[in-house]
């Protein structure tokens, strides 16, 4: 299942969540001045925000990894569509377009990127610290140990 379930996300859920936002926002950006902007930060970055928040905590180490792959593949994207439109260039010029793209807006996908993985990391500090008190919950009560100090 895609959408996951009330646990959370799966990360390909979490994943398309990712691509979605990244490319309503390139395409904004796109239409309206040929490259992407602001509006592609402000989406990529709040997809990056909602997947982390939003994914399954067994899902946690797939999303940390997502952001990169999105962005490039977005970059790529773009970098395609806009040059084809042009008339001429070839494969040099489509080179340059994503090339210029991934670097020229690489504040964007580390900005994102930082937010996943620090999402990321207080959710599985959380969810180990939980699953750590459920396991010794579960133990029988002339088992379990005193606390210390």
């Amino acid at each position: 299942m895609v959408m996951g379930s009330r646990r959370g996300l799966t990360v390909l859920g979490a994943a398309l969540l990712l691509i979605l936002a990244g490319t309503v926002g390139a395409a904004i950006d796109v239409a309206l001045s040929g490259s992407p902007g602001a509006a592609f930060g402000v989406l990529f970055v709040a997809g990056c925000i909602l997947a982390a928040a939003r994914v399954h905590s067994d899902d946690l180490l797939g999303i940390v990894i997502a952001p990169p792959l999105v962005y490039a593949l977005i970059a790529v994207g773009v970098g395609f569509t806009r040059s084809s439109g042009d008339g001429g260039g070839g494969l040099k010029s489509k080179a340059i377009n994503i090339g210029s793209d991934l670097i020229l807006r690489a504040p964007v996908l580390l900005l994102g990127f930082a937010a996943v993985v620090l999402i990321a990391a207080v959710r599985a500090r959380r969810a180990r610290v939980t699953r750590r008190v459920h396991e010794r919950n579960l133990r029988p009560p002339g088992n379990r140990s005193r606390p210390t100090g």
